[in-house]
């Protein structure tokens, strides 16, 4: 009898713009790919967005951002674990901070990502990156420190305020990187393979 594949594992790496959380998701994937998993990285959306439309202004826009982040989640569904530098919860977020709170229909449309929020918050383990190093900025996702720290809060705000399960790393990357394997669970599936297994094997080959 065949066994259906456990679902996709998806770990969502939270923070502001700038704190790590792109190179801590690569990090994680090559030391899981390594050890024998089908990994990979889902990258956040937005950026993509921002560099062909630019900054978006409306809280509407997030709807199309939600759209596109979880395209990128679906296609990555063959594999055991993703590890995102965004999730889709966060439109929510960023729906806060564009929206007009006289209108009715911006009123509305909060409503609804926070419902989408909420139906897809169980699908994520999720880990929270603080600030803790200085950062370049990449003039995609942010315009100056001081709307980076802004974002900063109001991510942690929603997690807490809406009692998310989720572990704060921090950290340098050799430590966040061995601190997140013990949370989410590390088994070596397959023998590392080093310089002298290849070398052996091409002398074979040669032979």
């Amino acid at each position: 009898m065949r066994h259906k594949r456990e679902k996709t594992k998806k770990i969502a790496i939270l923070g502001g713009p700038g704190t790590g959380k792109t190179t801590l998701c690569k990090q994680l994937d090559v030391e899981y790919s390594l050890a024998g998993y089908i990994s990979d990285v889902c990258l956040e959306y937005a950026r993509t967005y921002i560099a062909r439309y630019g900054v978006p202004v409306s809280i509407f826009e997030q709807f199309l951002l939600y759209e596109g982040q979880k395209r990128r989640e679906n296609e990555l569904k063959h594999c055991d674990i993703i590890f995102c530098d965004n999730a889709t919860i966060l439109n929510y977020v960023y729906g806060l901070m564009s929206c007009d709170f006289k209108s009715d229909k911006e009123m509305y449309a909060l409503m609804k990502l926070y419902e989408w929020a909420m139906k897809d918050l169980p699908g994520y383990e999720v880990f929270y990156i603080p600030r803790e190093f200085a950062c370049e900025k990449d003039g995609i996702r942010y315009q100056d420190d001081d709307y980076a720290v802004v974002v900063d809060q109001k991510i942690k705000n929603f997690l807490d305020i809406m009692n998310v399960p989720y572990m704060e790393i921090t950290g340098d990357l050799p430590t966040r990187v061995d601190k997140m394997k013990q949370l989410i669970g590390f088994e070596q599936k397959r023998k590392p393979v080093s310089f002298c297994d290849i070398d052996a094997q091409k002398v074979l080959e040669q032979d």
